[in-house]
């Protein structure tokens, strides 16, 4: 299918940005699809979600089918993420050095809490999630590798919103905060007490603020400037992740990110 193109000019650029349409609604197509269920979205369901036409969804498809990057199942005629996109975002894990330095300890530190163990680092106002350790507990949540979810509303996003600069900060919190669950803290004092309690103990805390059912504990992945560049976290059922049995958690999640920041040459802690 020939894509027009869209000529738009840069800001503060002189130069002329030159965006191909087709491919920003080949884009459009693979989020839909991400954000979708399980078992797939059909045709007609992701023109009506995107705009586009049937045709134009039919082709553009086709084309992401012929190179991975989505999956079509014969059954049921819904298309998936596909193994390209997978292979993909492995190759973007493994350039970060956090995410190198610290995947042999992630899944040892999952067998050892018994629980599912984040990586996570700040991308704007978002916490990323760039690798995760799975213990076989049988829980499932929403986090997972690729996946982004606003710094207020998760241990990973608030030990990381803890330590950034006080201009992101007041900028941040200056916004309207979105609410997930009723344990959702949404207030800008209550967070930014919270922020400061983090940076005087060195752990951060969601007690299903994010997601029902679901709470962590956080603590911060240091590099060799001494800055925190991620956030290591234990995720887990509230019946088991409780604020009694945050000890058992925060001993070896500390002893982990030491481990990382001994790789990424970090300073000794003062």
């Amino acid at each position: 299918m020939k894509g027009t193109v869209d000529v738009t000019a840069g800001e503060g650029d002189a130069r002329s940005t030159r965006r191909v349409q087709s491919v920003d609604h080949a884009v459009d197509l693979l989020e839909a699809i991400a954000a979708g269920p399980a078992d797939g979205l059909g045709v007609s369901e992701l023109a009506r979600q995107t705009g586009l036409s049937k045709a134009t969804t039919h082709h553009l498809l086709i084309t992401l089918e012929s190179r991975r990057l989505v999956l079509r199942d014969a059954h049921s005629a819904t298309y998936r993420l596909g193994w390209a996109l997978h292979e993909l975002g492995t190759l973007v894990s493994q350039s970060v050095d956090v995410a190198r330095a610290a995947r042999p300890f992630l899944d040892e530190l999952a067998l050892e809490t018994g629980e599912s163990i984040l990586l996570g680092v700040r991308v704007d106002r978002t916490v990323q999630y760039v690798d995760r350790g799975d213990a076989r507990s049988g829980f499932t949540m929403q986090a997972t590798t690729g996946m982004r979810s606003l710094l207020h509303t998760n241990a990973s996003g608030k030990l990381l919103l803890a330590h950034a600069d006080d201009e992101f900060i007041k900028g941040y919190l200056a916004d309207p905060l979105e609410s997930f669950t009723p344990q959702t803290i949404t207030e800008p004092q209550r967070i930014a007490d919270q922020l400061a309690e983090i940076r005087d103990t060195g752990f951060a805390t969601c007690w299903q603020e994010r997601e029902r059912g679901l709470c962590s504990i956080a603590v911060g992945v240091r590099d060799f400037t001494g800055g925190t560049v991620a956030a290591l976290t234990v995720a887990g059922p509230a019946g088991r992740v409780t604020p009694d049995d945050m000890d058992r958690y925060l001993v070896p999640l500390r002893a982990a990110a030491r481990q990382i920041e001994n790789r990424l040459g970090a300073p000794a802690a003062g």
